[in-house]
């Protein structure tokens, strides 16, 4: 009776111990579900495609090379990142989704651009060096365009957006006239009153017409204003103050539909007193709109809330503005420091060359009391007013964050490099090599997938279906989270990113390994199915996710201290590695239990899991 009762308690315990697989499966199925959800309402509700990379579906790459004149040295870390976000911001002005821009060595900047977003020569604008100007206001209006449709958002049937237009219409006349009594020096804009078109071009040293290279060449003055109507045409040239009454505001309308291209081949009058010309399309001009130092140009400063009870209420400031007298390249240096009189707010100090400071100095004493507007690339960093007249430094004052002063600080250190890049490269990457690739590509992982299967098939028999599942399920989950990643972050599938994928193959495969091992191992010790799975899969738990923990380490070293195609590869491979440890646990081991309730694992022909059984040492003792 002792005997027998020895061994009922073992048998009970592992009935105690018998994992309930039905709460895997349905977890399983809910992560599926939920993951395509989300990928089929990220695509809109269309089947899910991943976003492809350079490689993929082709576009432009471009890089960019530092120059140091006068120096052998490579610019620092942080200059190189400082150009790497401005240039990356300069490619998502022009309408690009996602464009890949990464500090390549120590002096190389590489932009890629998968697709036909983007035209050659508009890429190489984006190259432009990015240089800061400080110009003279002549003129500064608000532009309510953003507050307006906020308002028609929250209240549409109210009345507060036409007292908008009502202030934005009259803000502008009033500024103009200010600025025409303190800039004497300044063109009165006669000239443009009744002028043909061909007059008009004749004289763009006289109004500073932009003679800059649009995004798409074909675009002309003259273009526009056959777009925009005579009557609108003739009356935005006459034009020497905003417009208060509503016929010629409406007149002015059209220029509402221009796009930043058409808008920049305008006359600066043009662009600034007509109001239907918003902040948004002067902000879609070409990188370069207002980079020659020589013309009066048109600029906006960035949004700013109305008040600080409504931040989300913001508006900008449309800025008329005269040449440029001190450039970026006169800034030596710039750093933040605390206002004297109040030790809380925060101030930019700007020390400029010895040529600079001349420069400097002739600006600020001919123009005590005016608005000195500092514009990088086509905004208006900050627009102070000039107290007094200083030399080799200055001070920027205003109500700054400490974020803020540092941004102004760094914007400053890096316009004072002129010339601080020149295009090395510029290719035309076909998609021809990258599809023929891809389809290597995927070659190669039907043929990994294929032996993976065969290999189980014949080491492990039926066993090795539970090894394609397992792949099928892997396979399931990687794909929408691919495409649910590509489009929400904009996450791109490139050949090294497959390579990654394939690699994880064999890395998911040795999780299986391990596992049918281990009970191997438990079975040759004379022990059933049912018993050697449980026992089995918690010493093979601990091996599979030390492997999957060094892989995880891998990919994260990887994809932090490599770039470009290579961090697509950690990332792949980190991504699937994750996904591994996620199917084994709620797939394969779950399933592999499930079948050891039956007779399948147990049928020595079928399951391949038997080996001869080693006797314990009792027992050959007592056959001695």
């Amino acid at each position: 009776m002792g005997a027998t009762t020895g061994a009922d308690r073992p048998r009970k315990k592992i009935q105690r111990k018998r994992l309930p697989v039905a709460p895997y499966f349905v977890a399983l199925l809910a992560v599926v579900g939920i993951l395509w959800a989300a990928a089929l309402a990220g695509s809109g509700w269309k089947f899910p495609t991943p976003k492809l990379g350079l490689d993929l579906q082709g576009g432009l790459s471009m890089t960019l090379t530092a120059l140091q004149e006068g120096s052998d040295e490579p610019p620092s870390a942080d200059t190189m990142e400082q150009a790497r976000q401005i240039i990356e911001g300069r490619v998502n002005s022009t309408g690009v989704a996602e464009p890949e821009v990464f500090v390549e060595g120590n002096e190389n900047i590489v932009v890629n651009v998968a697709g036909d977003d983007i035209s050659e020569e508009a890429l190489r604008d984006v190259g432009a060096p990015a240089e800061l100007r400080f110009r003279i206001v002549t003129d500064s209006a608000p532009d309510y365009s953003a507050l307006q449709d906020a308002m028609a958002e929250e209240a549409p049937e109210g009345e507060t957006t036409p007292e908008a237009e009502s202030t934005e219409s009259e803000a502008p006349a009033e500024g103009g006239e200010e600025s025409s009594a303190a800039a004497t020096d300044e063109p009165t804009g006669e000239s443009t009153t009744a002028e043909s078109t061909e007059t008009q071009s004749a004289e763009d040293e006289t109004t500073g017409s932009p003679q800059v290279a649009t995004a798409d060449e074909d675009i002309t003055v003259e273009d526009v204003w056959a777009k925009v109507g005579e009557q609108a045409a003739s009356l935005a040239q006459s034009l020497t103050a905003a417009p208060t009454d509503e016929a010629s505001i409406a007149a002015l309308a059209p220029f509402g539909e221009l796009t930043g291209d058409e808008v920049n081949v305008l006359p600066p009058n043009v662009q600034f007193y007509v109001p239907s010309i918003t902040c948004e399309q002067l902000g879609d001009r070409p990188p370069n709109a207002v980079q020659d130092p020589d013309a009066a140009v048109v600029a906006c400063s960035e949004p700013e809330p109305v008040s600080e009870d409504e931040p989300d209420m913001k508006f900008s400031t449309k800025y008329l503005l005269e040449p440029a007298t001190v450039l970026g390249s006169d800034v030596s240096k710039a750093d933040v420091g605390n206002d004297q009189a109040n030790l809380n707010n925060f101030v930019v100090n700007v020390q400029f060359t010895a040529d600079g400071a001349d420069r400097w100095g002739a600006l600020t004493s001919e123009n005590v009391g005016q608005q000195v507007a500092i514009v990088l690339d086509n905004d208006v960093v900050s627009a102070p007013n000039i107290q007094e007249a200083s030399t080799n430094s200055t001070r920027i004052s205003g109500d700054f964050t400490a974020t803020e002063a540092n941004q102004l600080a760094d914007q400053l250190n890096f316009g004072s490099l002129p010339t601080t890049f020149e295009v090395q490269t510029l290719n035309e990457v076909t998609a021809t090599l990258g599809v023929e690739q891809l389809q290597a590509g995927m070659i190669a992982a039907a043929v990994g997938l294929g032996l993976v299967f065969l290999y189980c098939m014949l080491y492990y028999r039926l066993l090795g279906f539970v090894v394609l599942g397992s792949l099928v399920v892997s396979t399931v989950i990687l794909y929408p989270t691919i495409a649910l990643l590509g489009s929400q972050i904009g996450m791109t599938l490139t050949l090294a990113g497959i390579a990654g994928f394939v690699v994880a193959i064999g890395i998911t495969a040795d999780s299986f390994v391990v596992y049918f091992e281990r009970i191997k191992e438990e079975m040759a010790g004379g022990r059933s199915p049912r018993s050697a799975i449980p026992r089995a899969w918690v010493r093979a738990r601990r091996t599979i996710i030390s492997a999957s923990a060094v892989s995880m380490i891998s990919a994260v070293v990887l994809y932090f201290l490599a770039i470009g195609p290579v961090r697509a590869f950690a990332f792949a491979l980190g991504l699937s590695t994750l996904v591994d440890v996620l199917v084994v646990f709620v797939f394969t081991h779950p399933i592999a239990e499930w079948l050891a309730r039956g007779r399948v694992l147990s049928n020595v022909h079928l399951s391949g899991l038997h080996t001869k059984t080693v006797p314990a040492p009792g027992k050959a003792a007592s056959r001695g």
